[in-house]
């Protein structure tokens, strides 16, 4: 699976930082041929200094390495799927209610002097523009893997 530098590097920071943490990947920099020795990334503090100096680690991917699936493993994955179908739910939900509060929004109200019509209308503006928001944030730290 494809994924952006910047996930490498944090996926890299986290794993030196929590050295009991078994990852069931491996990150491999696609830049170089699989019989270069960079194409592997290691987790060391060598290689992470490596991947931040050098700017030929530019595009990475997440290899399956499921060589020791114990029960926390099991468990964050299990997590990663439910959360996937749980959220893409409450994500729609988000979607729906953004598109029916814009619907509801009129530009031509913003110049009304009537105030309860004006009123009324800034409110459905904001929750709209809340909701979009939301959904945007959402969308960007949900799903932090690179778009292929």
């Amino acid at each position: 699976m494809p994924i952006s530098r910047e996930l490498a590097l944090k996926i890299l920071k986290y794993l030196l930082d929590n050295s009991s943490f078994y990852f069931p990947f491996k990150i491999v920099c696609i830049n170089f041929d699989e019989d270069d020795e960079l194409y592997d990334v290691e987790v060391s503090q060598e290689m992470l200094d490596e991947v931040l100096n050098n700017d030929e680690f530019k595009d990475f991917k997440l290899v399956e390495n499921l060589q020791h699936l114990d029960l926390q493993t099991l468990q964050l994955m299990s997590k990663g799927f439910i959360e996937k179908i749980v959220y893409a739910d409450a994500l729609k939900q988000i979607e729906i209610a953004a598109k029916e509060y814009r619907n509801l929004w009129k530009i031509d109200i913003c110049e009304s002097v009537e105030i309860e019509e004006y009123g009324f209308n800034e409110f459905v503006g904001g929750k709209a523009e809340g909701f979009e928001e939301s959904l945007k944030i959402l969308n960007e730290h949900l799903f932090v893997f690179k778009k292929s």
